[in-house]
């Protein structure tokens, strides 16, 4: 399910949750909402509602961590191919097939990742990118260096390439954060609980009427900053092009 699906599912089992415990008053006895009652069922429900704090701060620290690094990680791609183009420039003319290689990898792989139609699906990962990467690779073991200076250029340029290699795969990993299903569910059912709980004690008037509904849409929006934060590439909130845009600004210079 998208993130937003799963916000508003989030929402209605909230709403429903405070409705159902807030309708259940009128249908119970009144010994079974004394202050005894709400006594013990607030105890209950407060280490619920601890565990059910806990679970998203887990997640939330979980998501955020990979975000955060997913982010660093792309504008450390960005350096290296940054570094790898000036190393190529400075070997040469010679070097010009592998920067025309390294420019096309890199406008493929952006248009991939960030592609500029909203229809279009991310892919992080694909052959064809995969294939712009090894060519690039090919055209630097080809060079044939007519002196030290051109030699230690190509040895610090294949040394470039390794790491870019490397680092791509890292950011595949990192292109998604895989979230438990199971976690989703029990901590909709864990605050359709507690929701419950408020609704089953709170005076029917209009405050509870619009204070529950705003507690319910906070909850949802929390779930579902979490959910976009689980995919970098994705979304309303995910990692920006800026820094390989730079990059491939400079790989236009001669």
């Amino acid at each position: 399910m998208e993130a937003w699906q799963v916000a508003i599912l989030v929402f209605l089992a909230l709403e429903c949750g405070a409705l159902f415990g807030m309708g259940s008053q009128r249908w119970l006895k009144a010994h079974h909402l004394s202050k005894d009652t709400q006594e013990a069922v607030k105890l209950g429900v407060g280490m619920v509602a601890a565990m059910a704090s806990l679970i998203l701060g887990l997640m939330t620290a979980s998501v955020k961590g990979n975000f955060d690094t997913t982010g660093k990680d792309v504008q450390q791609y960005a350096t290296l191919l940054t570094i790898l183009d000036a190393t190529l420039q400075h070997y040469g003319p010679a070097a010009r097939p592998a920067r025309d290689a390294l420019r096309v990898y890199t406008v493929h792989a952006m248009n991939e990742t960030w592609p500029a139609a909203d229809s279009a699906p991310v892919m992080v990962a694909s052959f064809d990118s995969e294939q712009k990467l090894e060519r690039v690779g090919h055209e630097i073991r080809i060079l044939e260096p007519s002196g030290p200076e051109q030699t230690d250029l190509k040895a610090e340029a294949l040394d470039r390439f390794k790491s870019l290699n490397a680092l791509r795969w890292t950011l595949i990993a990192e292109a998604v954060t895989e979230i438990p299903p199971v976690f989703i569910v029990v901590l909709i059912v864990w605050l359709t609980l507690i929701f419950a709980s408020f609704g089953l004690f709170s005076p029917i008037n209009l405050v509870s009427l619009i204070v529950f509904p705003l507690c319910s849409l906070s909850l949802a929006g929390a779930i579902f900053l979490i959910l976009e934060m689980s995919s970098p590439f994705d979304g309303v909130i995910m990692v920006g092009p800026e820094a390989i845009q730079r990059s491939l600004e400079h790989m236009k210079l001669p």
